[in-house]
Formats: C-alpha cells, sequence, structure tokens
C-alpha cells in the first residue's frame, strides 16, 4: 500500500519517503543500532511497503491473545482523527517512548509520517531519558512511566501527553493537576488502532467519563461490556471491557469483565474497588481472587510498598471508608508489582508471587 507522507525528520535527520525507505532498509541489515531502535526501522520499512495490512498482536481486550491483520487504511485514518483532535501540524515535535511491538507506539509512527511529525526516538524504559529535548507538542506514555518523571522531578516540556495502556491511579491524577501539560487518558485497543476515545485529566474542562472520537459508535451488549463501531472498521468490536454508559458517546469504564470476582454471591469489579483504596491508601493497590472453600473466590488486596506497613492498619483505614460486605480478606506486600512489556500490572505473575510468600 502506497503511503502518501510529507517527508519526516526523524532523530533530527531530515527524509523523504524513498530516502527513509533505504535507511530503514540499511540499517536493519547492518544491525548497527539498539535492537530497540531497529525494531521502529523495520516497522516504518513495513509500513511504507505496498502490502495493504499490518500484523499485530492484540492485548486480549476482546478475548484470548492473538496476532491480527491490521488494515493500514484503519491505522490511518486513526491516525487522522488524533492529528485532527490535537491539531498536530507538519513540523511539530513528537517522541516514541513506548514499545513499536505495541499497537500504541507503532501509532505514534504513523502519526508523524502521515502528519510530517518531527520524531525523536527515546528506549521505551519505566523513566524515558527526556535530556536534551527541549520542547515536545505531542507524546504517549503509560501512566507508570508518566509517575516515574514525576517522582523523580525529570518531567520533559512536553505540551500534550496522552496516556494508555492501564488506568490513571489516583496519585499520579492528584500530581497531574500541578502540570501546564494537557493530559489526556485514552481508551482503545490494537483491534481499533488505538485509541477511540478520550478523557480529559488536568488543567480546564477535566472529565470523568470518556468521550468518543468522531465516527465511532458505542453500545453494550448484554454483560454491560462496550462495543465499538466505526467508519474505517469492517466489523462492530465486541470488548470485554464493562462500562457505565453516561450519553451514546460518552462512558465510565469500570473494568474487566473476566477479572469479576465472585465472592459468596457477591460480585466485585477489582479495578472499580483498586481505584477506592487507592484513593484512601494513597498506595498503588491490586486486587486478586484466590480459590475459597466456603465463599467459592476470596478477594485479597496486595499493596505495592517496600515500607514496613502492619496488615491491620490497613483493614482498619479501609472499614472507615468500605462497606465490610467489600473488604479484602487478607492483605499481602509486595515491594514491586510485575510488569508486562507494556508496563501493566502481570496480575498472573502477581497471584503467584504473593501464593510464594
Amino acid at each position: 500500500m502506497a503511503v502518501e507522507i510529507k517527508g519526516l525528520t526523524l532523530d533530527d535527520q531530515y527524509f523523504t519517503k524513498a530516502e527513509l525507505l533505504r535507511f530503514c532498509e540499511s540499517e536493519t541489515a547492518t544491525g548497527s543500532a539498539p535492537d530497540w531502535k531497529l525494531d521502529v526501522y523495520r516497522f516504518i520499512w513495513d509500513f511504507l511497503s505496498d502490502s495493504a495490512t499490518i500484523q499485530q498482536q492484540t492485548s486480549g481486550t476482546t478475548g484470548a491473545k492473538k496476532t491480527i491483520d491490521l488494515p493500514k487504511t484503519a491505522m490511518l485514518t486513526s491516525a487522522k482523527n488524533t492529528i485532527d483532535f490535537f491539531c498536530l501540524k507538519q513540523g511539530d515535535w513528537a517522541v516514541l517512548c513506548l514499545p513499536v511491538q505495541y499497537i500504541a507506539g507503532k501509532m505514534m509512527v504513523v502519526r508523524a509520517l502521515l502528519a510530517g511529525l518531527n520524531l525523536k526516538l527515546i528506549q521505551p524504559t519505566g523513566t524515558p531519558d527526556f535530556s536534551g529535548i527541549e520542547h515536545i507538542d505531542f507524546c504517549a506514555m503509560v501512566p507508570m512511566q508518566a509517575m516515574h518523571l514525576l517522582e523523580k522531578n525529570l518531567w520533559p516540556n512536553i505540551k500534550t501527553l496522552i496516556l494508555g495502556g492501564a488506568e490513571t491511579g489516583s496519585e499520579l491524577h492528584e500530581q497531574l493537576q500541578q502540570l501546564e501539560t494537557k493530559v489526556f487518558e485514552t481508551y482503545g485497543m490494537a483491534e481499533t488502532s488505538s485509541h477511540i476515545a478520550l478523557k480529559k485529566l488536568n488543567g480546564s474542562g477535566v472529565e470523568n467519563t470518556f468521550t468518543a472520537l468522531p465516527d465511532v459508535q458505542l453500545s453494550t451488549d448484554e454483560r454491560d461490556c462496550l462495543v465499538i463501531e466505526t467508519t474505517y472498521l469492517l466489523e462492530k468490536i465486541v470488548t470485554n471491557d464493562r462500562v457505565e454508559m453516561v450519553s451514546p458517546n460518552q462512558f465510565k469504564w469500570l473494568g474487566r469483565f473476566d477479572n469479576v470476582i465472585n465472592s459468596g454471591g457477591i460480585k466485585i469489579q477489582p479495578e472499580t474497588l483498586e481505584k477506592q483504596f487507592e484513593d484512601i491508601l494513597q498506595r498503588t493497590s491490586t486486587v486478586l481472587a484466590f480459590p475459597d472453600e466456603l465463599l467459592g473466590q476470596k478477594m485479597v488486596l496486595v499493596v505495592e510498598t517496600s515500607e514496613k506497613v502492619i496488615s491491620e492498619e490497613i483493614l482498619e483505614k479501609l472499614a472507615l471508608h468500605i462497606d465490610r460486605k467489600l473488604l479484602p480478606k487478607a492483605v499481602f506486600f509486595v515491594a514491586e508489582f510485575p510488569r508486562n512489556k507494556s508496563f501493566k500490572i502481570d496480575r498472573k505473575a502477581l497471584s503467584k508471587l504473593v501464593l510464594k510468600s
């Protein structure tokens, strides 16, 4: 598939489309760049080739993880929606600090190609190194990256930031209020070529619901899970995300349907409860389910901390604000939560870690 691009400045070097193809082919052939950069070059070469699709692994939002053929036309339309919404223009500075194996990283590249942005590549670590970059017009991160930068007082000069891949915790949300950067939380997945809805987190016009982008139609199924239809996707997308519809194009995200805990007949949505716990404790917290002979499943709370904390004190604090039926049956402490390559908390790995302790 031929893609019309306006030219791209990549790591301070300007390329026409033909030059960019030759550069990416040469770099991947020699293998002289770090692996994470080679992955970016391979994707650029692949996207600019004549094939109609890109292979992408899904995250599991619509079911079991799988590899899908994502139409480049859908990726371009999604990129245009973002470019138009944020009024991005040729010559604006953008930074890629996410792994390009995931759709969020790929779409930063596609937006840069389509809009003619100046794209700076940064190694996708938990604390991206923005040193030497004076100004950024547009950037995407996961919440953990933003949190680490704020904790280390390394926040870069970013005009607009989109956060995705995981829910924004209460502590991060509070810190974002002090920034001049305009921050938006995104909702999307590989199947929809990145986000289809946005929520403003700070500054004027703060929102507590996601609002769909133009040409996106929303509904729910019998499980109260979100169903998405767009003008650029061939079929509707049925997710496993439970939501509360506020209006035809606005919703509150409640959590994953397959994470629901049934404890003695009480159905608990972990993500919703975790947010309440974090607001009270001011600590990163995760709710897990373990088998129980009496209840079927028992809910336990895992708190991320290296400090010495007494579980009884945690339970007493929660009991002041939370219904007794929703209090965890036990509290565990882990110095650092295991996370996957996209920096999401790995619930399965965390469960194994807790069981070992």
